[in-house]
């Protein structure tokens, strides 16, 4: 006889997972080890495969044997308890209160709100109701990128009376903020902390002592919130790996409006580390992606989507900005030509780059450094070369900014690299920019933040992705210029939205500058290429565009 129990997963991806018990049987092995991802319990002498095995599996195994089938039965949902929530500092929408709601009847899940829609004051709102209900006594704020945490700061005191504290902030005498080092961050941990919200960046959780402190030391944090979740997507990194010790607490949430970036693997972290996947990394590839290449170790496309959604609706929270009536975003594709001279030293690096490909062994990091210099070339040739070469992107780049500030608009200028921004910096003196990127000390860049948003004397703002793309509010701009994009969609439509979100009041409209026959209209397909899967996962969007890409997908892994 074989036994076969749909129960919940133990090591394998998804909802249910497929237990198999049977007296010992070679052929019966064999069919399961090819149900990849597989797992032997050797206390109960139980095989664990997947439920998406399910038909084909008892179809082959009932050759052997008879099996003995048990199914669960279909769950009926009972309506979550709607509490009366508290009164607050600040006018909440409905789908905010909703979100709250949720929260307290969802100890560990992941909120997935599209990018200005107001993940953090839902956050802060269900940490005040959690401590006035459960008394709980820290809720601890782990920033994905270090710069939000001066903003998690503003956003508690803006519309809370409950005190925060950043961890390692010291004041000067004369008012100069900077924070201390790892050591001073711990030994602030090991004293008892008066302030309730206790904020700091990922990076922290790269000292072991930290974690360690955070997870069993003086200070109880009961809930912990991780801003920018999909940055912490790399489970083999120290950082992530620490992080998913922080068993402790009773309450968390995961916050992305972007969970997945490149892949469906993206995923895998905020769900493990919410508690809502049990599976080791392998299992969970092995679960949703196809591998192909050579000795079949490559991945080259995805599959058991439709299982992967249904795990990620169980345990998040989505909404768009269809809630919110904002005005409409505009999205203008500018393909630019280059100058003759710009154009023969793009050619030259591309003919450089051609000779490298034929000559050297690839790794990720020569495809990176390639296609990094392609997009160098297009943007700021000066990058690259001490000679004068005009770019087309920063000529046009003026020339947009002052027709947008001749109208009494203000400007957000984008670029994934520094050295274009200091030549901006310098060339629009006169309309008083402001420079975000990762030179300039993070308090600095708060009090730009600030200037922007309340100063009229300041038109333009000049940031890279990496420093200004998540958590930032500019929505006293209505422009944005992109001199390059982002490598994924999410990322891109992340930065976008610092100027179109709550608080914007105009129709937003987005320059993205592209070369003329350069790799600037590759990355583009490949932007678009991401955004496809990301689409379908978490937004269930099955529109023209999407379901294209996803076929020239499939029929490149045919071709592949």
């Amino acid at each position: 006889m074989i036994l076969i129990e749909e129960r919940k997963p133990n090591k394998i991806p998804g909802l249910t997972s497929l237990f198999v018990k049977f007296n010992y049987n070679q052929e019966v092995v064999s069919l399961i080890k090819e149900c990849l991802p597989v797992n032997y319990d050797k206390k109960t002498h139980t095989w664990e495969i997947p439920i998406t095995r399910l038909a084909k599996f008892v179809n082959q195994v009932s050759k052997y044997d008879e099996v003995e089938l048990h199914l669960l039965k279909e769950q009926i949902c009972t309506p979550k308890e709607s509490v009366e929530l508290s009164q607050y500092k600040t006018k909440l929408y409905d789908y905010q209160k909703e979100g709250i709601q949720y929260g307290l009847n969802h100890d560990k899940w992941i909120l997935l709100d599209s990018p200005g829609l107001g993940k953090s004051i839902q956050c802060i709102y269900l940490a005040s109701e959690l401590k006035k209900r459960n008394n709980i006594q820290h809720c601890l704020i782990i920033c994905g990128i270090n710069t939000l945490k001066t903003n998690w700061e503003k956003e508690i005191k803006k519309h809370s009376d409950l005190s925060c504290t950043i961890l390692g902030k010291k004041v000067t005498s004369t008012g100069r903020v900077h924070y201390g080092s790892v050591a001073d961050r711990l030994n602030q941990l090991k004293s008892p902390i008066e302030e309730f919200f206790v904020i700091t960046n990922v990076e922290t959780l790269r000292s072991k002592e930290i974690t360690k402190e955070l997870q069993s030391g003086i200070n109880k944090f009961d809930m912990i919130v991780v801003d920018e979740a999909h940055k912490c997507k790399e489970p083999t990194a120290q950082q992530t790996q620490n992080l998913l010790k922080l068993t402790n607490a009773q309450y968390k949430v995961a916050l992305t409006g972007t969970v997945i970036l490149n892949s469906p693997l993206d995923v895998f972290v905020p769900l493990k580390w919410t508690e809502n996947d049990h599976s080791t990394y392998t299992n969970f590839k092995q679960q949703y992606c196809q591998f192909g290449g050579y000795f079949s170790n490559e991945i080259v496309g995805y599959k058991n989507l439709d299982y992967l959604k249904a795990q990620l609706d169980t345990c998040s929270l989505r909404r768009t900005k269809e809630l919110l009536d904002l005005p409409p975003k505009n999205i203008i594709d500018e393909v630019l030509d280059m100058t003759s001279e710009q154009q023969l030293f793009y050619d030259n690096i591309v003919n450089g780059i051609v000779e490298q490909v034929n000559k050297v062994k690839l790794t990720m990091t020569n495809l990176l450094a390639m296609t990094t210099r392609l997009r160098q070339a297009t943007v700021c040739p000066s990058i690259l070369t001490t000679d004068n070469i005009p770019s087309a992107k920063i000529n046009r780049c003026c020339e947009l900014v002052e027709e947008i500030t001749s109208n009494a608009n203000k400007v957000v200028v984008f670029s994934a690299f520094k050295e274009p921004l200091n030549q901006l910096n310098e060339l629009l003196k006169k309309y008083n920019p402001l420079l975000c990127t990762g030179d300039v000390p993070d308090s600095i860049i708060s009090n730009n933040i600030d200037e922007f948003q309340n100063n009229d004397i300041n038109k333009v703002i000049l940031c890279t992705h990496s420093k200004m793309g998540t958590g930032v509010t500019l929505t006293a701009a209505s422009y944005a210029i992109f001199l390059d994009l982002c490598w994924t969609a999410g990322l891109t439509e992340q930065c976008e939205d610092r100027i179109h979100r709550i608080g914007s009041k105009n129709p937003v409209f987005i320059y993205r500058l592209h070369c003329n026959d350069t790799f600037d209209l590759r990355v583009k397909e490949i932007v678009e290429n991401k955004e496809a899967i990301g689409n379908y996962i978490v937004d269930n969007i099955q529109d023209t565009k999407t379901m294209d890409v996803l076929k020239r997908l499939l029929l490149d892994l045919k071709t592949n």
